[in-house]
């Protein structure tokens, strides 16, 4: 059984207990608010920290940061979270206190995914270079729903069972996309943290997909390549923005260089349901949305996401959650 989310965090200078960014970080990283930011003193450096609560069990760190002289870090690690980290900057490395030490580190267009749950790890910030990265933390929980909708659901508390330091490899052009539009995210408030939400899930899902269980991506979508599955991925993002007026199976087929058959049948076998039930669904979920968030009117957020007839969007709606829209709009 997976337990709650448990982070109890502290971020120190060994060196020098009055350092301003250590006592920005640990203020950052002990508040539970939405989003918070750091903006490094001029002083000291360039850049910032930002730091968002998408739910407990699901937070977001964005870092962009340069110091002008080495700045040595510690963090007392108290958590059940697992994070997911990518580099983007200067290679990174840090090491966790113990018998033996340990050291980890990443380098330019790699990532990798360790418990939280360790002792004091120490990394030390070099002048001149630029330390960027995002990263998640999320609960086991997220790990173990992937792992049942592939029927492998008992294998997952002994894959990550007592591992600090799960895996390290490149981030593919799929995942840099996604890191992209988490980091450029234009939305406010709610509808940031629904976008943001739905983004560290694909992020995740995507990252198991092509790293920890690469060795199983022949059996996990047939005969579905690499190759063919960054274009489905690419194929996903196109439909996503185009909701309303999608292009034509012909089209995204010639836009993602597949042939029909391969984008039909590769699509089927990665996301679980053909295109157009896709699109149904995604239309439904965004629908969803405008109901709940903008408190539109029914015929407002069917016109918005495509649907002329009512009727026939009023029928897709109820199938998919079980009431009418307009009752579902009054109930929240």
């Amino acid at each position: 059984m997976i337990k709650n989310a448990v982070s109890n965090n502290q971020i120190f200078n060994p060196q020098d207990g009055t350092c301003p960014v250590c006592a920005g970080l640990d203020h950052i990283y002990r508040t539970s608010s939405f989003q918070t930011e750091m903006r490094v003193p001029e002083t000291i450096g360039a850049g910032y920290f930002r730091r968002i609560v998408v739910k407990p069990s699901l937070r977001l760190s964005v870092s962009d940061m340069t110091f002008y002289e080495k700045i040595t870090m510690g963090e007392k690690q108290r958590s059940s979270l697992y994070s997911l980290a990518f580099c983007l900057g200067e290679e990174f490395c840090w090491q966790v206190e113990g018998k033996p030490k340990q050291e980890y580190g990443i380098g330019c267009g790699e990532s990798c995914m360790f418990n939280r749950n360790q002792d004091i790890s120490v990394s030390s910030y070099h002048p001149g270079s630029r330390f960027w990265g995002i990263s998640v933390e999320f609960d086991l929980g997220i790990i173990a729903s992937f792992m049942q909708h592939r029927g492998k659901e008992h294998a997952c508390q002994s894959l990550f069972s007592g591992c600090n330091f799960l895996c390290n490899g490149k981030t593919s052009p799929g995942i840099r996309l996604i890191l992209n539009e988490m980091i450029n995210c234009r939305y406010q408030e709610q509808l940031k943290k629904i976008y943001l939400e739905g983004k560290i899930l694909e992020l995740v899902a995507v990252y198991l997909d092509e790293t920890v269980f690469e060795d199983s991506a022949g059996t996990l979508t047939g005969d579905v390549s690499a190759y063919d599955r960054e274009a489905l991925y690419t194929a996903r993002k196109l439909l996503d923005e185009n909701l309303v007026a999608p292009p034509t199976l012909g089209k995204l087929a010639k836009l993602i260089c597949l042939n029909e058959y391969k984008l039909k049948t590769g699509f089927k076998k990665l996301f679980g349901m053909p295109v157009h039930t896709y699109i149904i669904d995604r239309r439904l979920e965004l629908a969803r949305l405008l109901l709940e968030e903008k408190k539109l009117r029914v015929t407002e957020a069917a016109s918005l996401v495509g649907y002329n007839d009512l009727s026939y969007f009023a029928e897709k709606f109820r199938g998919k959650y079980g009431v009418n829209p307009s009752q579902y709009s009054k109930t929240r």
